[in-house]
């Protein structure tokens, strides 16, 4: 039986009973998570400008309803974990999922394949992580810049790094503080850009230190209409699990409200469909000035197109070799006459 309609009161039974479940990404929880309604206490005034400090201002007030505590992104964003056993794993997940691991590899060498860097480029990963995409851009050629908020992850990030030989410098620091005086061929967020408070303000910010003829880039990002015409907190089952049990700030816009976002930073955004992890989309932005002049490479969109037809292709011919197309065989044959001998009168 799912869960139904949620309210704050019962959020801290929510986790409890998704822990107990094994947490998320199981069956168990998945079935737990149907008819999942939350409905907030916290009335949030949607006609307001979305970039004002009064529309921002209600949607603190949401998550602190649902987080149950103060936004703090340096203790809400610390991902505990063993370091040394990541750090010796031969990915930084440390894990055995072979697909998974794939899956974000090709999702990041495709951003790679798309924003068609120079030699040696140099790219600013922020919000890294455990570092799997710094390590995917790394081995393609690049010199990584590894930006993150957890003195653990940037460990992790700095140990692996030496282990491996690869070009990364691995960086403490939250969206807000971070800057520097060198400039980027590539900016790029990979599932985190949602984490930042502003994500207008974090761009903006770091457009300045995007060279000419640069891009910044987003993938594995929450883009939906699904509660909110611009952005605000995501009340998706998955989304308020975390805010509850971890404190994070998990945020989501709309396609329209991204675009606008690049463009109060000077950039011209395309959304790029399919390519992403999942099949989700791709933001590649240049700067307005040479948006004519710098285009994305989407023969990565032919490759993921053909693959896909040869897989249709590959499902209907099992069908039509299969035993059970061959013996309602006739059964199409008269219908086709039908229709025929019916189209006559």
């Amino acid at each position: 039986m799912g869960v139904g309609t949620v309210r704050a009161a019962d959020l801290d039974e929510f986790v409890a009973e998704c822990d107990r479940r094994g947490g998320l990404g199981t069956a168990a929880t998945e079935e737990y998570f149907a008819g999942f309604t939350y409905v907030p206490a916290t009335r949030v005034d949607r006609s307001l400008d979305p970039f004002s400090d009064a529309y921002f201002d209600q949607q603190a007030a949401l998550y602190r309803e649902i987080a149950g505590r103060e936004i703090n992104q340096e203790e809400g964003e610390r991902t505990l974990l063993d370091v040394a056993a990541h750090a010796a794993g031969q990915n930084p997940y440390n894990s055995p999922d072979v697909g998974f691991i794939a899956g974000h590899a090709r999702a990041i060498q495709a951003c790679l394949m798309i924003a068609d860097l120079p030699p040696a480029a140099a790219v600013l990963d922020m919000g890294c992580g455990w570092g799997l995409s710094s390590e995917m851009m790394a081995f393609a050629g690049t010199r990584v810049t590894a930006v993150d908020i957890n003195p653990l992850f940037v460990d992790l990030v700095r140990r692996r790094a030496a282990r491996l030989g690869l070009p990364i410098e691995a960086v403490e620091s939250n969206f807000d503080d971070f800057d520097d005086d060198r400039e980027y061929d590539l900016v790029f967020f990979y599932e985190c850009l949602h984490h930042s408070l502003r994500p207008w303000a974090t761009l903006e910010r770091l457009a300045r230190r995007v060279k000419p003829g640069g891009k910044i880039m987003w993938a594995g990002e929450p883009m939906n209409r699904e509660w909110w015409d611009s952005w605000g907190l995501r009340l998706h089952p998955d989304a308020v699990y975390c805010i509850r049990k971890f404190g994070w700030w998990e945020s989501g816009w709309s396609a329209e409200f991204i675009t606008e976002c690049f463009a109060r930073c000077g950039f011209a955004l395309t959304i790029i469909p399919d390519v992403g992890w999942k099949g989700t989309a791709v933001g590649f932005g240049v700067r307005r000035e040479t948006a004519g002049g710098v285009r994305p490479d989407l023969s990565i969109r032919v490759a993921h197109g053909s693959a896909e037809v040869e897989r249709l292709r590959g499902e209907l011919a099992a069908m039509r070799s299969s035993r059970s197309w061959r013996l309602t065989a006739p059964v199409r044959a008269a219908t086709r006459l039908s229709q025929r001998l019916l189209s006559r009168r």
